[in-house]
């Protein structure tokens, strides 16, 4: 009996690597622990967004926000991609919300 290999259930697009990287070293691992509870269950970790941004989940990272949305493969198994990971500073520019919001409105995301 062989075994199989289980199945990538999270995908990081070039958005979100990008932002992940513009992170401090000991954020970006701590983030990228977190992003193992959301490939452990995509469509139950962390909390929808509302409008402007619905469709998207976030979860906490410490002050930091990992954003993601659900994609449906081709064999029907949910998975999660992460678009854009940073620190969450309502009313700051830099904002993880706001950050996508503008990237969302520019890129096709």
């Amino acid at each position: 009996m062989g075994t199989s290999t289980p199945k990538r259930r999270l995908f990081v697009n070039r958005v979100g690597v990008e932002s992940l990287l513009e992170l401090p070293k000991n954020i970006q691992r701590q983030a990228l622990r977190k992003m193992g509870t959301i490939e452990a269950a995509p469509e139950s970790a962390g909390y929808p967004l509302r409008n402007p941004l619905q469709g998207f989940r976030g979860i906490h990272s410490g002050r930091y926000r990992i954003i993601w949305r659900l994609l449906t493969l081709e064999a029907g198994e949910v998975a999660a991609e992460v678009v854009y990971v940073g620190i969450r500073s309502e009313g700051d520019q830099r904002d993880a919300y706001a950050e996508l919001q503008k990237l969302f409105n520019t890129l096709d995301l």
